[in-house]
């Protein structure tokens, strides 16, 4: 009888507040400023990059035309649709388009998140809890957000998790829906694995009889598990129509189980501030499922720990949880709120003084002001269009190269090799983003062990067929080029280039050497580059080998 009292409240509750709307607006202006970031993700350059070939070639490249080490290796590329997109919009609008892309698909995802997470108990201030989970998700949620095509992941998971309510409720629409998201999906990114995985943990838990957690919702209908179930059968199968056939969706589980501790958001979820707000949610969503009194769906609550493992193993998966959670677990905090009304009695009639009312709906007005004049302010320069932060990659010694340009073969440090791509046309790099899609792993781990300082096997990785370097200027990599014989062309606090024969670079004959720049070479931000890199229209004269 309860459950049935709390719906019927006053026709009061129901108006908006001062109050309420100035914290609805503190929500948006919060949430503008961290999903509007423009800065470029280091894969950026690759992505525009290979869209834009594929567009002008009009078919897919298969084997690797960009790096020197690796050959003529096969070359998975398991996001082309993604980069279709991110190539013909950076064709058609440059900068801009991306960053709007961004923002389009982030406005997407969080609006469909939000609809979700209200609908499932719709009485009077469940919005405002909803909003409120939001805002302490935000961080954890843009994480996620870059041009990237994760992008499509964080949508597509948001999608997900709507049809499975769907099918759970016994309605049978999904299984038409979901196989044309799924191959959509696989062939724009990997994160497809973790929608086949929730298919299957959502059918063992809803298998499971609820006895075994208080309140748990009892299964209704043993079809519950056999929907999921051909819904997973459904995706799976078209799962495997990409480019690659079967060889795709392995290729994605035999990658998952890489272990790639020197990429930092391959690394543990560590317990630091950057990272404080992913775990207060992760402490509200138990504390919320423990103490609400709704019937709790174990498929759910199976989603959220599977997600929740994933995000503590791998910072990358911390937005598939956040947002996993704001849909999951809002109803639950919602309910669990509920049960603090009487406990916390003295604190709400503090609040519905006027003059503390009125104080908080100044402070969370300023608060939408102070992020809307943050999200056009520096560090960002230009903030409608995506920017290159100098002090992370190296702009300053980028253009030293392309005003005197160096023959041969270019040594690169991991995080730069598409940027180099896009910069430097003429010269093949020997390691990047692509990662395993493309590079074997020895060549990676030889890399890895080459920027450390540390001995390498020169049969996988042989620095004589290598003519210039550009790595960073502490790195142990630079050390052990310089102590080989290398000559250093170039330094700035980031990045350093160095040559293996000067006597071979015709362009640096009339410079006195090494060139040395200061700190105004790693300040501020650059524009993403508004024209497309030459080897986006490659012709059969310049298609490398």
């Amino acid at each position: 009888m309860r459950a049935l009292s709390v719906r019927h409240e006053s026709p009061r509750s129901l108006s908006l507040t001062p109050l309420s709307i100035a914290f609805a607006f503190a929500v948006a202006g919060f949430a503008w400023w961290r999903f509007s970031d423009n800065t470029a993700d280091n894969d950026l350059w690759g992505h525009v990059l290979y869209g834009q070939r594929m567009l002008a070639l009009g078919h897919l490249e298969r084997v690797d035309p960009f790096s020197w080490t690796a050959g003529a290796a096969p070359w998975i590329n398991h996001e082309v649709l993604a980069e279709i997109a991110l190539g013909w919009t950076h064709r058609v609008a440059g900068p801009v388009g991306l960053w709007v892309f961004a923002l389009v698909m982030s406005a997407a995802t969080i609006a469909c998140a939000l609809w979700e997470a209200w609908r499932e108990d719709r009485r009077p201030g469940s919005g405002f809890v909803v909003l409120g989970l939001f805002a302490v998700s935000t961080n954890g949620i843009a994480l996620g957000f870059s041009v990237r095509p994760q992008l499509f992941t964080m949508l597509a998971l948001v999608l997900l998790l709507a049809q499975m309510r769907r099918l759970a409720a016994e309605r049978l629409w999904p299984l038409l829906t979901l196989p044309p998201m799924f191959l959509v999906w696989i062939n724009t990114h990997g994160g497809v694995l973790a929608g086949l995985l929730l298919l299957v943990t959502a059918a063992a838990a809803s298998a499971v009889p609820p006895g075994w957690l208080k309140r748990a919702a009892a299964n209704r209908s043993s079809t519950i598990p056999r929907n999921f179930l051909g819904a997973f059968a459904l995706c799976l199968v078209a799962s495997l129509f990409t480019p690659w056939g079967a060889e795709s969706l392995r290729w994605l589980v035999a990658s998952v189980g890489y272990a790639r501790p020197e990429i930092t958001e391959w690394r543990p979820t560590p317990f630091t501030p950057a990272f404080a707000t992913f775990w207060l949610v992760a402490a509200l969503s138990v504390a919320s499922w423990l103490l609400s009194r709704r019937d709790r769906r174990t498929w759910e609550g199976a989603i959220l720990v599977v997600l929740l493992a994933m995000a503590c193993k791998h910072q990358r998966h911390v937005p598939l949880f956040c947002l996993a959670n704001l849909v999951l677990t809002a109803p639950h905090l919602f309910e669990s709120l509920q049960r603090l009304r009487e406990p916390s009695a003295r604190l709400l009639d503090l609040f519905r003084r006027s003059s503390v009312r009125a104080g908080c709906t100044v402070l969370l007005l300023s608060a939408t002001v102070a992020a809307l004049i943050a999200s056009g302010r520096p560090p960002r320069e230009r903030p409608w269009e995506i920017e290159v932060e100098r002090d992370q990659f190296p702009c300053a010694a980028l253009g030293f190269l392309k005003a005197h340009p160096l023959d041969g073969n270019l040594l690169v440090f991991f995080d730069w090799g598409q940027q180099a791509m896009w910069e430097l046309p003429r010269n093949r790099v020997s390691f990047d983003g692509r990662f395993d899609t493309v590079y074997p792993r020895a060549l990676i781990d030889a890399h890895w062990k080459f920027y450390r300082g540390e001995t390498i096997d020169r049969s996988v990785l042989d620095l004589n067929r290598a003519d210039f370097a550009l790595l960073p200027t502490t790195s142990g990599g630079a050390t052990q080029l310089l102590s080989l014989g290398w000559t250093e062309i170039y330094v700035d606090p980031l990045a350093t280039i160095l040559v293996r024969q000067l006597s071979a670079q015709s362009s640096l004959r009339q410079l006195v050497l090494p060139i040395k720049a200061g700190l105004p070479a790693v300040k501020g931000r650059e524009i993403f580059p508004r024209t497309p890199s030459s080897l986006a229209h490659p012709s059969p004269s310049r298609l490398r080998p």
